[in-house]
């Protein structure tokens, strides 16, 4: 059995880039002496290093090296998994990551025609995401995901969505674009700025931030990155709206988009992005859809209701399905701004006494609780679909 996941998560070496302390020079300064480390021919073997290293080898196998204080480490992938079978016994598998929802372990994601250089595909899973790091959770070739369950030490990871109602952030390193052209992180928006999005009708235009529904620079939590074909990436918190493109809906003649959660997007699927040069919003494939730990918690209310942050049209909204029903219940707090604008700010503390009370009772009762956030292995639901004529489907 493996240890503890709590020893797991402890002497994991963290990606620096997701919550962690060590970059990729750290990992092997960790682990070797200088004359033998050998990063520089294996570009993204980190992921491989950092697993290996809470495993405590302490005799030489198939694939191994020996470094500091005696113990050895996998640089590849395929020696990897074969000591965890051997030492660990067979894994769960399941083409399905809902199984996984609640259990923790070491993960590996297996997706056909996956290269060992570059992909990062074997992390510590606790439950709800992948531990400091990045890993692909949706991929158009996703084969399965397997796992070895880690002991808990008794402790319960809370994984019930469905009693927060969802996310309904953004990271701190998110960007939005201010009325000035410049790009800011959506941590140092305020009230009053304006940020650019599209308009129903498809237009670029630019809209004012009127409220915070959450303002948690310190916050650490598991947030979905959606990939594009041509690599746009937007990372959200996986109840969080967007609108996903239908190219040519049989059912109203035309180009139609609809609200979706982040999390019900994957491979395959087109969402709304912005590119410079047109006016009007861009249809783009997304390609994969991953999983990683990102500090801050930021979600900006405009009155038009959406914005575009790292590229990507979106709702300023979570958890209900439908974005223009979740807009009009908004309507009172964006007239009440007009009238005090630094009103609504305070951190967002004064929002959600409204959100608790107000908006999320009255969704329930008009659209029923199977409209709202179920978690990622939840039925697919989505807003009403919306024509569009003003887009570039490529």
């Amino acid at each position: 059995m493996l240890p503890s996941f709590s020893i797991l998560q402890k002497m994991y070496l963290g990606d620096k880039n997701y919550g962690g302390i060590y970059n990729r020079l750290n990992v092997e300064e960790y682990l070797f002496p200088e004359d033998s480390r050998e990063l520089k021919f294996y570009p993204n073997a980190t992921c491989i290093l950092r697993m290996s290293a809470v495993l405590n080898v302490t005799t030489e196998r198939n694939g191994s090296k020996e470094g500091l204080k005696g113990y050895h480490y996998f640089y590849e992938r395929a020696p990897l998994l074969e000591y965890l079978k051997e030492e660990f016994g067979k894994p769960i598998v399941s083409n399905n990551t809902a199984v996984f929802r609640g259990q923790v372990g070491i993960m590996f994601v297996d997706i056909k025609d996956g290269d060992d250089s570059k992909d990062c595909s074997v992390l510590l899973w606790d439950g709800n995401g992948f531990h400091q790091a990045k890993g692909v959770l949706k991929h158009k070739n996703f084969i399965s995901a397997q796992l070895w369950p880690a002991p808990t030490d008794g402790c319960v990871i809370d994984v019930n969505v469905k009693q927060s109602g969802g996310g309904t952030c953004f990271p701190s390193k998110a960007k939005v674009e201010v009325r000035s052209g410049k790009k800011i992180p959506i941590s140092e928006l305020a009230i009053g700025d304006t940020v650019k999005t599209f308009s129903k009708g498809g237009e670029v235009v630019f809209s004012h931030v009127v409220t915070f529904l959450d303002q948690a620079p310190d916050h650490k939590g598991h947030y979905y990155t959606i990939t594009t074909e041509d690599y746009i990436k937007l990372t959200l918190s996986e109840a969080h709206l967007v609108f996903e493109f239908r190219p040519l809906s049989a059912k109203l003649g035309g180009n139609t988009f609809r609200s979706v959660h982040a999390s019900q997007i994957k491979p395959g699927d087109y969402i709304l992005v912005h590119v410079p040069t047109y006016h009007a919003p861009i249809a783009r494939k997304v390609m994969s859809v991953s999983t990683a730990e990102r500090f801050g918690a930021f979600a900006p209310v405009t009155q038009e209701g959406t914005m575009i942050v790292d590229g990507v049209w979106v709702s300023c909204y979570a958890d209900i399905v439908d974005h223009d029903l979740a807009d009009s219940l908004m309507s009172p707090l964006k007239s009440f701004y007009n009238m005090a604008p630094q009103t609504l700010g305070a951190r967002g503390l004064n929002v959600h006494g409204y959100l608790k009370q107000v908006l999320r009772p009255i969704g329930l009762r008009i659209l029923g609780k199977e409209k709202f956030y179920q978690g990622p292995e939840g039925d697919e639901t989505a807003g009403k679909d919306n024509t569009i004529t003003s887009v570039y489907h490529q």
